[in-house]
């Protein structure tokens, strides 16, 4: 009995050192495994980290363009306006718009209200109007400017105007 006991115990010592071995080669499949989708991962990481890099430059405010040097009312700062007006117009269904010579020099947005219907003395009627006010903003991009239409987030290139980012 005592033999079979031992050679019981051998039988269960082999066995379980070839489960160990089992078990190890088992385990050393899953660290290759792991290695392997670390390594795909870091891949997949790096390339959307290279791509987002590479990604457009997101827009800035911007003013127009003026030198210390020049007036605010000087040709290049009006044919600006003037640019802006049109794009602004298109949007209105390329309705004449008249802006301000000084619009976007001190602040990168616009609000353009319609006027109110107003009653013989010049007030407005029922005291108040309900009229939509419309916002643009001028932006940089680069070298290029753009103004956006904050009611819908379209943007429209301004060829010929100079702009320069806005300080924050």
């Amino acid at each position: 009995m005592a033999f079979l006991k031992r050679r019981r115990g051998a039988c269960t010592r082999i066995a379980s050192t070839a489960n160990t071995s089992a078990a190890w080669a088992l385990s050393k499949e899953k660290r290759k495994e792991k290695r392997l989708s670390a390594c795909v991962l870091t891949l997949v990481l790096t390339a959307t980290v290279g791509c987002t890099s590479t990604k457009a430059d997101s827009p800035e405010m911007a003013l127009l363009a003026t030198s210390p040097q020049t007036v605010a009312t000087s040709r290049a700062e009006l044919d600006s306006v003037a640019v802006i007006e049109t794009a602004i117009g298109q949007w209105f269904g390329g309705m004449d718009i008249t802006l301000a010579d000084n619009a976007f020099t001190a602040s990168s947005t616009l609000s353009i209200e319609r006027k109110g219907a107003m009653d013989k003395r010049g007030l407005p009627l029922d005291g108040r109007h309900s009229n939509p006010a419309f916002v643009f903003t001028l932006l940089k991009r680069g070298d290029e400017c753009f103004i956006r239409n904050e009611q819908n987030n379209e943007e429209m290139l301004l060829d010929g105007v100079d702009c320069v980012a806005a300080k924050r």
